[in-house]
């Protein structure tokens, strides 16, 4: 559990860090150069992403609370929709216009989605750790760029690689990713 902990806090600290530390950033970008300090941040988010997944692997499922009859249902119906929206956080499409925060608003779903069929304590610090830092980053970035910058251009071909993304890691994910990546396959 404790590695789990630790990659969630790791990941959640590497992506706040841009938002509360933007002048900080900025220095340490101009000091490395840009291609450096993207390598570093990558280097440490598949470090996060390591600690994370051998975390899950390696803690025991301790329930904490009853899991509602409707999960698997509301999980089902969700997913589809947080996977598209994490794809249309880049590239010009209409969900990236309209909701300004696709990515992180389906990082959020995500998230809550999975605490409705899970109900372990690892669950709890992961899908609740990054649904925290998901919302806070919502908050943060939409006070700190209310009308700052125009909406992002956005087209229909944009839109349909993002939606038919979403759909096809989906198919992906129920037939096979899932339990290659977690241990828990969803078929």
């Amino acid at each position: 559990m404790i590695l789990l902990t630790l990659g969630v806090l790791l990941f959640t600290l590497i992506h706040l860090y841009p938002c509360f530390a933007a002048a900080h950033r900025d220095r340490l970008c101009d000091r490395l150069g840009e291609n450096r300090y993207k390598g570093l941040f990558s280097l440490l988010l598949f470090v996060a992403i390591g600690f994370i997944l051998a975390g899950w692997r390696s803690s025991s499922p301790m329930p904490l609370y009853l899991l509602p009859t409707w999960g698997p249902t509301l999980m089902m119906g969700v997913m589809p929709v947080a996977l598209i929206l994490f794809f249309s956080g880049q590239g010009p499409n209409h969900l990236r216009r309209w909701l300004v925060h696709p990515q992180l608003l389906g990082t959020l779903l995500w998230a809550g989605a999975h605490l409705t069929v899970n109900s372990e304590a690892r669950s709890l610090v992961l899908f609740g750790g990054i649904g925290l830092w998901a919302l806070i980053s919502i908050i943060w970035i939409s006070v700190r760029d209310w009308q700052r910058y125009p909406r992002p251009a956005a087209n229909w071909v944009g839109t349909g690689i993002s939606v038919g993304a979403g759909l096809a890691v989906t198919a992906v994910l129920i037939f096979w990713g899932h339990g290659w990546l977690t241990g828990i396959p969803l078929r």
